[in-house]
């Protein structure tokens, strides 16, 4: 029986009074779990800690609604530890893949209890063999859906789901697909516990009861936090105190330079990734006076850490090989997973004193500073097609993460004035606004048309009334009229019926076509791309015409165009006009000229990656960073799939032309180059190597002498790793179709999880 959607949240648990800390040995949690708490350095609990442990440890349904760095997550994992106990499994949602890493990683602490922990995020799915021994799944809301759609049985024994950074249900990206597995999941077990972690919003107790979750709500922090703006050489605090910061300098490098002085770390927020760059090149001539001998020597050791990271350079590299020897480095999407993550450690283990980042790491990894600076408060929003005013929430959950528990007594959060006027603007509109409250995203059609279609081909609903019961049921039908999104529903059905998704008739029901899309989890309006284009396209269809038309999906988002480059693009249009499969003024797309042009520059990214053009070339050619060229591959590769599975239903003839393109764009190769790429170790570069020293596939590599596979790598240890996979099958190496493809989303596209690791660029070792 589905949960009502007007049901009255649990009555709140309010945290203890004061700020006090709770020990440890005066709370219930059973001695095992003490020890392992305790092991950790954790020997008391914060207030709100201990406001929501009996509760949870009961079983009950909570929303916990703090600042960030208060605590929340050991909650989360409490909840986890009791589920396990009892024989129940237990799904931990994030909302970027980032936070997954994070949480898997901490929730490694408690395998001395024999938690099995596992986290999927990736382009494949965990083998079912594999996901049944865990108790623990970490996953994004998009992998939980995939569950949902699939019906696995894992889920058979789910008895708590935590939904990590919940307000991100405001994300119009990220927020339908969270909201929609949360009503499926709370409908399919309607004893499931749900605890529910969120930042301060407006409307937390509206969540609550949505969730039909007990409310505890605390602005508790373990290290306080003064807020102020900046301007001209003088802090002005929330509570009117003033600090007066002594020249020479600009407002960041003089920022940056009296806190690192002080013994403590800076994180600088801007807007974009060039000014993220920017600035981090302006600070080195201020932070790099202040490293100690031993700093300077902990910094090049991550440079070296830094170098072996791929084997093909890029402009990411290049540039922080540069800067980090002088304790300053910038953090933004240009980058590859790894570059990101010898940063992040860098910074961790404080050999950077100054990371200059755009604001997506706010809501990822936790990376505390004792000063949070934020110079931006606008961003530009491609929507409205300008720059708009940053939400205020957001704004906080960059400012929260100044002060390091454990190593500062206080964070300072500041936000850059540039005149007198925007000081009181910053401190009335930012610093002391009322935090927003989180409205739903459910109503947009894109989103609408995966999801209407998934809840068919999945049996969740098969009727109008059960379809109309589910959207009851979500956050939208539980705080919004439904009359706009009912209109909204009957819009889409209508497309999914008229485009062969769905049987027509007053029953509800998936054909074919349309089971395979949802289980593709294709937009369908992609999948009636690629099926126009598997009917058009003649045997022996060259590689550019179907790279464009997957580009013009909506499920690969452009490349924007740069000044000048609309130019090149018409030639290359006009050149490939007879060829191209997707026209600008067809339908279903009907795009106008400019959104067509886009489509061909992401098409000639992909084509130059897999004609094996250096990273650095192709990025300096297209004014992209590596992390862009890393998502346009990914999201190609995935499609390439999807467009091969529904070739075997519409075109089989082709279904080996896209399959062998698949793999190119998958590890940005030349055919020559195919058999190769696929050992561990091996990317593109390599397998270069390899063949122009007569090796052209594995088999004339297992007639090789060790020495002289290693005389090629330049590497003993990678030769050793080769010969040892030449002498079984190479891992991952299952028929392509077996492989079931992830969930995307626009802003935290995937990364493969087999047969390379989570951090591998496309074609690296």
């Amino acid at each position: 029986m589905a949960p009502t959607s007007r049901a009255p949240a649990l009555p709140a648990a309010k945290p203890p009074s004061s700020h006090e800390l709770v020990p440890l040995d005066a709370t219930s949690l059973d001695p095992e779990l003490k020890r392992v708490l305790v092991a950790d350095g954790i020997t008391r609990l914060f207030p709100p800690q201990a406001a929501a442990l009996g509760p949870v440890m009961a079983g009950e349904s909570v929303l916990l609604a703090c600042p960030t760095a208060s605590g929340k997550s050991l909650v989360a994992y409490l909840a986890l530890l009791r589920a396990a106990r009892a024989g129940r499994t237990g799904l931990y949602l994030v909302p970027l893949r980032a936070l997954a890493q994070e949480k898997g990683e901490e929730l490694g602490r408690f395998e001395s209890l024999g938690l099995k922990v596992g986290i999927s995020i990736g382009d494949f799915d965990l083998p079912a063999e594999k996901l049944e021994k865990l108790d623990v799944l970490v996953a994004t809301s998009e992998k939980a859906d995939g569950l949902l759609r699939r019906g696995s049985p894992w889920l058979d024994r789910l008895g708590v789901v935590v939904a990590d950074e919940v307000h991100m249900l405001r994300d119009p990206d990220r927020g339908p697909t969270l909201e929609v597995s949360l009503t499926r999941l709370r409908r399919s077990y309607p004893d499931l516990q749900i605890v529910a972690l969120s930042a301060t919003v407006g409307n937390s107790e509206e969540l609550a009861e949505w969730l039909q979750a007990r409310h505890i709500a605390s602005d508790f922090r373990p290290v306080p936090l003064k807020l102020g703006v900046y301007h001209d050489g003088r802090i002005t605090f929330t509570d009117l105190s003033t600090r007066d910061l002594p020249p020479p300098g600009e407002a960041i490098p003089r920022l940056v330079r009296t806190v690192v002085q002080e013994g403590g770390q800076a994180l600088v927020f801007v807007n974009t990734r060039k000014s993220s760059e920017q600035v981090a090149e302006s600070l080195v001539p201020t932070v790099r006076g202040l490293l100690s001998p031993e700093e300077r020597s902990q910094a090049r050791a991550a440079v070296e850490e830094l170098g072996g990271a791929s084997d093909e350079e890029t402009e990411g590299l290049r540039r922080l090989a540069s800067l980090i020897p002088n304790g300053v480095a910038f953090h933004n999407a240009s980058l590859t997973n790894p570059e990101r993550r010898v940063v992040e450690r860098a910074f961790r283990d404080r050999v950077l004193k100054a990371l200059v980042a755009t604001p997506t790491l706010a809501a990822g990894i936790n990376l505390p500073a004792r000063r949070v600076i934020v110079r931006d408060t606008t961003r530009y929003d491609d929507r409205l097609g300008m720059q708009a005013p940053i939400p205020a929430t957001e704004v906080h959950q960059m400012l929260g993460r100044a002060g390091r528990p454990r190593f500062d007594s206080s964070g300072e959060a500041l936000i850059l004035a540039r005149t007198p006027d925007d000081e009181d603007r910053l401190l009335d509109g930012y610093l002391s606004a009322a935090p927003e409250t989180v409205v739903s995203r459910l109503a947009a059609e894109p989103a609408l048309r995966m999801h209407v279609l998934a809840l068919v081909a999945s049996g969740a609903v098969t009727s109008e009334e059960d379809l109309e019961s589910f959207f009851a049921a979500t956050f939208y039908g539980h705080t919004l009229p439904l009359a706009e999104l009912r209109s909204t529903v009957s819009t889409v059905r209508g497309f999914l019926e008229e485009n062969d998704f769905l049987v027509r008739g007053k029953a509800l029901r998936a054909t074919p076509f349309g089971s395979m899309t949802s289980e593709l989890y294709l937009d369908p309006l992609s999948a009636v791309v690629l099926r126009q284009v598997l009917e058009r396209a003649p045997l022996g269809v060259a590689a550019f015409p179907l790279l464009a038309s997957i580009a013009a999906t909506p499920d690969l988002p452009p490349l924007f165009l740069r000044r000048g480059e609309e130019a090149d693009l018409l030639t290359r249009y006009t050149d490939e006009a007879e060829e191209l499969l997707v026209k600008p003024e067809e339908a279903p797309l009907e795009l106008d000229l400019d959104g067509f042009l886009s489509t061909l520059k992401t098409a000639s990214v992909l084509e130059a990656w897999i004609n094996e053009v250096p990273i650095l070339e192709i990025t300096r050619r297209f004014g992209i960073g590596a992390g862009d060229l890393r998502t346009k591959v990914e999201d190609a590769d995935w499609l390439l799939f999807g467009a091969g599975r529904l070739a075997s239903r519409f075109q089989r003839r082709l279904g080996r032309t896209i399959d062998d393109l698949s793999l190119r764009v998958r590890y940005g190769a030349q055919e020559e180059l195919l058999d190769l790429v696929r050992l561990r170790g091996i990317g593109r570069v390599r397998a270069r190597l390899l063949y122009r020293a007569g090796y052209a596939d594995r088999e004339s590599l297992r007639q090789a002498p060790l020495d002289r596979i290693e005389q090629v790598l330049r590497s003993r240890k990678l030769a050793e790793m080769v010969a040892s996979q030449l002498r079984r099958p190479v891992e991952g190496e299952a028929p392509e179709p077996a492989r079931a493809r992830r969930a995307p989303t626009r802003s935290a596209p995937p990364v493969r999880s087999t047969p390379r690791t989570l951090d591998e660029f496309p074609g690296d070792p």
